[in-house]
């Protein structure tokens, strides 16, 4: 198929490099070229977009970029379904995977993964993509998008490259230049009214001391007085995967119960997200063998108790009973 192309010299100063093209060099080029680079951190020009459709039926478009953030490589990006009923980019994260080597052009062959993820942190689509690529031109081989709830799989079909970047492209995927959980700090203060009475939280965040948006602000319930023996804001790990997420206490549901709410990190796509399910909670109990949270909540004589459960990252009630505070 590619017989006719040859592999190009690609040159750094008094270094020569015989590899097929500049993606596959990205990273040695980062590393030997360091000096004509002015930073560290580095997002690349270039850009692979296809579009087509999802088994001969929902139409899609998909665009993604790689970038080097203090040595190590992202890729990122937006797909787009345009007869969607509001049509919107959605982010998705990728990797390189290994080719096959028995393809008879394997050295032009990429093979990757994406997840897609929705606004609030839900990945709600898996993508399996192939396609070779020549001296910056790039092919269409083959591709899947996977339902990760149910495994369900949908062929891209009707597939071809695309050389321009389509007007919904809304610019560089955060995920490219993002800091790591790592490098995030915190500090937090209080609006409140003429009496003194607490009326919300104001989280600003920082990363590496600069401070970075959005800020987090969240409202109180119910009026109260500053306490400074509350834990107002605390790093734990909410979705147990091992990374600290936020956790700020915002006042009481009814019979004094303390309420929270939660906000956590996703690795993959390097950003915090709310988590509005977890307003149903009250007091909140975190099981790490099971994964699993608890809320026990007291009204008319009842502790109703309900248990929830992370997938794809979304938190869903998966149990809920009710017992008598008498029996």
């Amino acid at each position: 198929m590619f017989g006719g192309f040859s592999k190009t010299s690609y040159l750094c100063p008094q270094i020569t490099i015989r590899l097929p093209n500049m993606r596959r060099i990205a990273v040695i080029l980062m590393l030997l070229c360091a000096t004509a680079l002015a930073a560290q951190n580095y997002i690349y020009d270039e850009f692979r977009a296809f579009k087509g459709m999802l088994n001969g039926k929902t139409a899609f478009e998909l665009i993604f970029q790689d970038s080097s953030q203090n040595g190590e490589s992202r890729c990122a990006g937006y797909i787009y379904y345009p007869n969607a009923k509001n049509p919107a980019p959605i982010l998705i994260v990728g990797r390189y995977l290994k080719s096959d080597p028995k393809d008879p052009n394997s050295e032009y062959l990429y093979h990757m993964a994406f997840e897609e993820y929705q606004p609030d942190g839900e990945m709600t689509g898996k993508i399996d993509l192939e396609y070779y690529e020549v001296e910056g031109d790039y092919t269409f081989k083959k591709g899947t998008w996977i339902n990760p709830n149910n495994a369900r799989r949908l062929p891209m079909t009707q597939t071809k490259s695309v050389f321009e970047k389509a007007s919904w492209w809304p610019g560089v995927p955060p995920t490219l230049t993002a800091p790591k959980r790592e490098a995030y700090s915190y500090k937090y203060a209080f609006t409140k009214d003429n009496d003194g009475w607490l009326q919300d939280i104001t989280v600003d965040l920082y990363a590496d001391g600069k401070k970075v948006a959005p800020e987090i602000r969240e409202s109180y319930s119910y009026p109260f007085k500053e306490d400074q023996h509350l834990d107002w804001i605390t790093e734990t790990d909410i979705n147990f995967d091992g990374i600290p997420d936020l956790y700020l206490f915002t006042g009481f549901h009814s019979h004094a119960q303390s309420a929270y709410a939660a906000y956590v990190w996703n690795p993959a796509t390097l950003q915090f997200y709310r988590v509005d399910t977890f307003d149903e909670i009250a007091e909140p109990e975190f099981d790490e063998k099971s994964k699993t949270i608890t809320s026990r909540a007291r009204d008319n004589g009842h502790m109703y108790i309900d248990v929830y459960k992370w997938k794809n990252g979304k938190l869903s009630r998966i149990s809920s009973k009710k017992q008598s505070l008498f029996d």
